[in-house]
């Protein structure tokens, strides 16, 4: 990312405003509950990885409901109202300003990555693939090519959407639990749920 995204995604959020409760995705909801359903074990605290977290809502979703977080994102004005939100929810997030082109997680120390409406076909498989450990689970959910055609759209470079049947190809390493092509009231998304060999 360029110094020009850190100052393109701080303007977006300097108009922002704290919304409580907090709003996680219902794809990170439905996820995790399978999760849970088919490995008992990850009711325990386990650890997650938030790449792009933005303003942090599935960051803190996830730490309500037992996992020690990682929140990782290039703005300091996003972060600064993630963290707003979860010290009023009283939840502890560990927040990481980072240029994604340029940061890895420590190796396989991860049960769980999530990522939401970020696309970047190089960067997210190589901090994924650095960052989760054998067993862990991959969460994803960014815009189809048919977002492209929605006049309600914000985005018009394809390089920002998937092709059909593409996100679980960047992924090679990972059993498909389940994947799906969604057309949803505000926007039309692929959806991964996979598991690292």
């Amino acid at each position: 990312m360029s110094v020009s995204d850190r100052e393109r995604w701080n303007g977006k959020y300097a108009q922002r405003k704290l919304s409580l409760p907090v709003q996680a995705d219902d794809w990170l909801i439905k996820a995790v509950d399978t999760i849970t359903d088919s490995c008992p074990v990850h009711k325990a605290a386990k650890r997650a990885l938030d790449v792009a977290c933005g303003l942090g809502q599935n960051s803190i979703w996830l730490t309500q409901h037992g996992w020690e977080v990682d929140g990782v994102d290039v703005s300091p004005a996003g972060l600064a109202l993630a963290q707003q939100q979860a010290t009023q929810l009283e939840c502890a997030v560990n927040w990481i300003e980072a240029d994604l082109d340029d940061w890895l997680p420590t190796s396989q120390s991860y049960d769980l990555a999530i990522v939401f409406r970020f696309l970047d076909r190089i960067t997210v498989p190589r901090i994924v693939n650095a960052g989760l450990r054998s067993g862990s689970w991959l969460i994803y959910e960014t815009f189809a090519a048919g977002q492209l055609d929605r006049p309600d759209s914000h985005i018009r470079n394809p390089q920002f959407a998937l092709l059909p049947g593409e996100l679980p190809t960047l992924f090679p390493e990972f059993e498909v639990i389940t994947f799906r092509e969604d057309t949803l009231e505000d926007r039309t998304v692929q959806r991964l749920l996979a598991r690292r060999r």
